[in-house]
């Protein structure tokens, strides 16, 4: 045991996936690895800029989609990719913002799988400043329906909430209130900190601190998910429905509602440099937040579809 594919996902940010690509090569000690980019779309040249770059590189294998499909069905023509070329025993899925840092990371997830079998597997995830620590997000979280309905009507209301302090040129004070600073140099791009929150006991609480032990049935980030041949006994990767948000927690309540186990595990981490593709796209503060909490919404009803589904 045995082979290993990392899937990256590329939408317009070809240097950041050039940069996560070049972290594994040049830092995994493993040999028995590949690397699959999936360009998802871009239609600006990244995916010949991306063989380009690649070209004569036998571990790297550039694919794409002829228009942007989202990021559950992109990663997922990664995965397919992968399984169908490789045979991979696990598959490392990895937003283009991540940087492998870790040279004995293949050796430990196989490890961490021969001592504690998983189906999903999560490590230490932390930002760039190295403070805050992006999993786990959450233990045991029941989802049901009243929860999933409220969510998408919150994450509606907001969007429609920054829509209008657009209306009403309000950007400066909301973004004061929310502690984000408008950079001159950026063409009035709003910049600033985000602050990394896990569930603890059903309320949320700031992520600056590792947790250094084992555990087992939580949600984890999608930011970076390790995926044993496990898993695809059950599923063939994430659900397809949904465009953009949102993937990580159906994945957990799809796992939960099968039985399989879903692992943070400390053994394992990368840097996690965050939203580098979804803020490539928005250069205004509320278009940001009317992007994000639309697609949320959006993401939450097929959600909620997919639980009375469940249901019936």
């Amino acid at each position: 045991m045995g082979h290993i594919c990392f899937v990256i996902l590329n939408y317009k940010v070809d240097r950041e996936s050039i940069c996560c690509a070049e972290s594994i090569l040049q830092t995994q000690t493993y040999e028995n690895y590949d690397i699959v980019i999936v360009d998802n779309g871009s239609a600006n040249g990244g995916k010949e800029r991306l063989e380009q770059y690649f070209a004569g590189q036998k571990k790297v294998h550039v694919t794409a989609s002829e228009k942007n499909i989202g990021f559950a069905c992109g990663n997922n023509l990664g995965i397919d990719y992968a399984r169908e070329n490789f045979d991979s025993d696990f598959i490392v899925v990895a937003n283009s913002d991540i940087v492998f840092e870790q040279p004995d990371y293949c050796e430990k997830l196989i490890a961490v799988y021969k001592r504690r079998r998983y189906d999903i597997l999560g490590g230490d995830i932390v930002d760039i400043t190295r403070t805050l620590h992006f999993n786990p997000v959450a233990r045991n979280r029941a989802y049901h329906i009243g929860y999933m309905r409220k969510q998408a009507v919150v994450s509606s209301l907001k969007a429609l909430l920054f829509r209008l302090i657009k209306i009403f040129h309000l950007q400066k004070a909301a973004a004061k209130h929310y502690g984000i600073a408008q950079d001159r140099n950026s063409g009035g791009q709003m910049s600033g900190a985000k602050s990394a929150s896990r569930e603890v006991n059903g309320v949320s609480v700031l992520a600056d601190s590792r947790v250094e032990h084992e555990m087992q049935g939580v949600l984890l980030h999608g930011c970076c998910l390790v995926f044993s041949r496990d898993f695809f006994r059950h599923l063939k990767g994430f659900y397809d429905k949904t465009f953009l948000y949102a993937e990580e927690e159906i994945l957990y309540y799809q796992a939960m509602e099968l039985g399989m186990t879903t692992l943070y595990s400390p053994q394992i981490g990368c840097i996690h440099k965050e939203a580098v593709s979804t803020n490539s796209m928005q250069k205004d503060f509320c278009d940001g937040r009317i992007f994000y909490f639309s697609n949320v919404a959006k993401s939450y009803r097929i959600f909620l579809r997919l639980m009375r589904q469940a249901k019936n």
